[in-house]
């Protein structure tokens, strides 16, 4: 693994690890097309945060199951606070990181 992979996972492991997740689980939710590029995989995550689909405060065993959680800008993401995250809400987060991931590639 070279240093520029293992900066990243430090770096990934320290962002899931609040929630339990691993860093492998993040880079699986980055986007595809620069899932390879551990550069852009860390900035992705650097102006990303963890959002949960059902929130942790009311749903604590879920903070690290692959299905509750994907990446998301923190303006939304905090707006919302404890809110269940709707569709739209997920569809828009989605759309939104491929968008980021371009401008990263």
């Amino acid at each position: 693994m070279t240093s520029l992979w293992q900066d990243a996972y430090a770096y990934l492991d320290g962002r899931g690890a609040a929630y339990g997740i691993p860093a492998d689980d993040l880079i699986a939710k980055t986007p595809l097309f620069i899932q390879h590029d551990p550069s852009a995989v860390m900035s992705f995550w650097q102006q990303k945060d963890i959002s949960h689909i059902l929130p942790t405060s009311s749903h604590p065993e879920l903070a690290a199951d692959f299905s509750n959680w994907i990446p998301e800008d923190p303006a939304p993401n905090h707006a919302r606070q404890d809110q269940v995250m709707s569709c739209y809400d997920q569809a828009h987060a989605q759309l939104d990181n491929v968008l980021d991931a371009h401008w990263l590639f």
